[in-house]
């Protein structure tokens, strides 16, 4: 049995194991063991390829499966939804990693060929055939000379490869035709009367097709070890938009000072410090992640330039104050109005924001300084803390200290926005919910709004936030 032979088995395993861990349950238990088995596929194939395991791809499973660890522990659906963007970026970035030579890439090189694997693996769905075909060339069998057999093999993988493409052909015919349409689906109501096996079969020839394209591609190793050669346009252009931009930033960052943090000057009539501080936020956040996208921009698509290094540390150091100018108003704006997660979430990415600059900032000055794989571990970091966080019961939990006179933070006299702790707040706020004597009178309303998500669970599907609000409220 040669490698590519084996490279189809592990890949076919692993197409039943994906199947059973994330058929129509993406929030249970079981998506770590998705993880856990991507990465053991992973490390055999490269194994079987000769290729060590890096030291960085050790950090990055290790931080990919805290991420997938924290999936059955919350029911949030924020979570869920980047828990799933970040752990499948972060397998495809780890097969990328070891089949490549990444240390000379730009973040610019690292995102776009990340995105060449992803498509890539797409485009190789029929890449089984193709080795099949090889494999029986380079065959020697014992047969006598013109005898004949039947490539059954050939036949039943082709087969395979092709109905996927088939399934879609023929879905835009049916939608073309009435009869075409009624004709397919009363066959495949005799067929499979049970429609969930055709979806589970058919989510595991994706998921092979796709797993066996990919590492086809990259056993191609198709990218180069060295950085790719920036476009080296004139620092002209960008000094002068720059300075543009900072002349503007400046000014702002002069305001934030002198008004905001020190309150020095007056407001314009009719305006409190405290409406002055609960404005722009939002926009804060928005123009600061653009600076990082403009530093970036001016930092690799131009010719080196200290004059551009100035441009773009100022630009920096303005951006530091508008994060902070941000985060300040956020904070009083929470001391008017409380918690909700999009405010903690605010804080947090103004947080993140702030070290990557940093990154940014020794980006500027050092040339061989690694900006994603900084970027990276800043982001892994930070968000496998949000993943844990569990923010939805603390929010409540916060909230709730000051309609039980537990905290001076709050400068607003009471707590009233129970609503947004019943309604907004996913099945993690539970436990509070059904303890807390102020939302005694809330607990049917809770439960009746959160009634879908709490059902009955597999061991497959069991996730341990659901599992405890379906405690809680069996206790009441």
């Amino acid at each position: 049995m040669n490698r590519k032979s084996r490279l189809a088995i592990y890949t076919a395993i692993y197409a039943i194991l994906y199947t059973f861990f994330l058929y129509k349950n993406l929030r249970g238990i079981t998506f770590p063991l998705f993880a856990i088995s991507t990465l053991v596929l992973i490390y055999l194939v490269t194994k079987e390829f000769s290729l060590k395991w890096k030291k960085s791809s050790i950090v990055i499973s290790v931080f990919t499966v805290l991420i997938s660890i924290s999936q059955p522990l919350t029911d949030k659906t924020f979570i869920h939804f980047f828990n799933v963007l970040f752990v499948f970026t972060m397998l495809i970035y780890i097969a990328l990693c070891q089949f490549a030579f990444t240390e000379n890439w730009t973040f610019g090189q690292t995102l776009s060929n990340i995105f060449k694997t992803f498509i890539n693996s797409f485009a190789h769905f029929f890449a089984p055939i193709k080795d099949l075909k090889l494999y029986k060339q380079s065959l020697k069998t014992a047969e006598e000379p013109g005898k004949k057999t039947f490539p059954w093999l050939t036949v039943i993988i082709t087969a395979i490869a092709t109905f996927p493409v088939l399934l879609i052909v023929t879905l835009m015919l049916s939608t073309a035709d009435d009869v075409f349409s009624n004709m397919w689906k009363d066959f495949f109501d005799f067929t499979f009367p049970n429609t969930q096996w055709f979806s589970i079969l058919f989510l595991s020839v994706i998921v092979f097709l796709f797993a066996y394209g990919m590492f086809s591609f990259l056993l191609r190793f198709p990218f180069s070890s060295q950085a790719k050669e920036k476009p080296a346009f004139s620092p002209v252009v960008a000094i002068t938009a720059g300075v543009m931009f900072d002349f503007i930033y400046i000014i702002f960052s002069v305001i934030q000072i002198f008004y905001l943090f020190i309150g020095k000057f007056d407001l314009p009539a009719g305006i409190t410090y405290a409406q002055y501080a609960r404005k722009g936020f939002f926009s804060l956040l928005v123009v600061c992640i653009f600076n990082f996208i403009i530093v970036l921009i001016g930092n690799f698509f131009f010719s080196s330039n200290k004059g551009l290094k100035i441009v773009l540390t100022v630009m920096s150091i303005c951006t530091y104050i508008m994060t902070a100018s941000s985060a300040f108003r956020m904070i009083l704006y929470i001391r008017y109005y409380y918690f909700t997660f999009l405010r903690i979430l605010v804080l947090w990415a103004l947080t993140v924001i702030a070290i990557l600059f940093i990154g940014v900032l020794l980006s500027i000055w050092k040339k061989k300084f690694n900006l994603f794989k900084y970027s990276l571990l800043v982001v892994l970091i930070a968000y496998t803390l949000l993943a844990f966080s569990h923010t939805d019961y603390f929010v409540v939990k916060w909230n709730l200290s000051e309609v039980n006179k537990e905290s001076n933070f709050f400068l607003a006299d009471g707590y009233d926005d129970f609503e947004y702790m019943i309604y907004d707040t996913c099945l993690d706020s539970a436990p509070l919910v059904f303890n807390e004597e102020a939302l005694y009178k809330y607990r049917t309303i809770y439960h009746s709004h959160h009634g879908r998500l709490v059902e009955d669970m597999s061991p497959r599907t069991f996730n341990l936030s659901v599992y405890t609000a379906i405690k809680n409220i069996k206790l009441k």
